[in-house]
């Protein structure tokens, strides 16, 4: 399926290289979208929900890799035997554990916009790791992005149809999901021969053993069977694809730009599956970040001083 659509839209854009990072950047994204509503509707527990989709994403991610996106699975395989790699991989382990666990803790709304702020997590790591110079702008942006997600945090606890857990947890740990995904793309910028889709795949292999470990054999399929297929063989593996390969032909800040349709979209689906409703107060804060980002983007991607 993701071979057949990027030689389709390849065709169409082969004059445009631009043009097809920006479309698969959006394809990566809108297939992403529905990813938390469908984690809602699973029904499952924390743990086996956890597990089902680290090993349903590493598997297919793995498969993916090796038959559709590398020419060299040798040297991409031995680059994760080093420092580097192995931060990634347990980087983007973590990732997916936070993750799951944010959205299972509280609102949607409350861990996507913590999620959201990896840009800026990515330019203090890029300050620490390439030397990258923030500026008074960007501490600005920072501040301003931190106070949109305290607005969101601060009333999450009125979201209409939300888990009975704690909202500051929930922010936690889509922060450090943010963080953890910002440190796996700067050094993977930083290190060109780092095979980030295979130590991405190994990274939630990882996760889906822990969430396994932590299980109870009778709770791991309660799940409708649709919805791990969805999360783990269509949505998670395709859309990280997606996002991966748009770099290459488009800028970074147009895929970062594009990206935040998730944090606008996620909510809206989780929303109307299952009535999950964010509170205005919520939105305000939401409006904030999504606004500061996309001036830092813009700002410092597209030289507009």
């Amino acid at each position: 399926m993701l071979k057949i659509f990027i030689e389709f839209v390849h065709k169409y854009t082969l004059d445009y290289p631009k043009r097809f990072g920006t479309i698969l950047a959006l394809a990566g994204v809108l297939i992403l979208t529905p990813d938390t509503m469908i984690m809602r509707l699973s029904t499952l527990e924390r743990w086996p929900l956890m597990g089902w989709r680290g090993i349903l994403m590493g598997i297919t991610l793995l498969i993916v890799w090796r038959y559709l996106l590398t020419n060299n699975v040798e040297k991409e395989w031995k680059s994760l035997i080093s420092v580097p790699g192995l931060i990634v991989i347990f980087s983007f382990g973590l990732n997916s554990i936070t993750f799951t666990l944010g959205v299972q803790e509280t609102s949607v709304m409350v861990v996507l916009t913590a999620l959201a702020t990896m840009p800026i997590f990515a330019a203090v790591l890029s300050s620490m790791f390439m030397g990258e110079s923030q500026g008074f702008l960007g501490w600005v942006t920072i501040i301003f992005a931190m106070i949109g997600v305290y607005i969101v945090v601060g009333d999450g606890a009125n979201a209409v149809g939300q888990p009975d857990g704690s909202t500051v947890l929930g922010a936690i740990y889509g922060g450090i999901t943010a963080f953890g995904l910002a440190l796996t793309f700067t050094l993977a910028r930083k290190y060109k021969e780092l095979g980030i889709i295979p130590a991405a795949a190994m990274g939630s292999l990882l996760s889906g053993v822990v969430g396994f470990y932590f299980s109870s054999f009778d709770t791991l399929f309660i799940a409708p069977i649709w919805t791990l297929l969805a999360m783990g063989i269509i949505i998670l593996p395709i859309s990280f694809a997606c996002l991966s390969l748009a770099p290459r032909y488009t800028s970074s800040a147009i895929v970062s730009l594009i990206m935040l349709l998730e944090m606008v979209i996620g909510p809206f689906w989780v929303w109307l599956g299952i009535g999950e409703k964010p509170t205005g107060v919520m939105i305000f804060g939401a409006a904030i970040v999504l606004f500061v980002l996309v001036f830092h983007i813009i700002r410092t991607q597209f030289r507009i001083d």
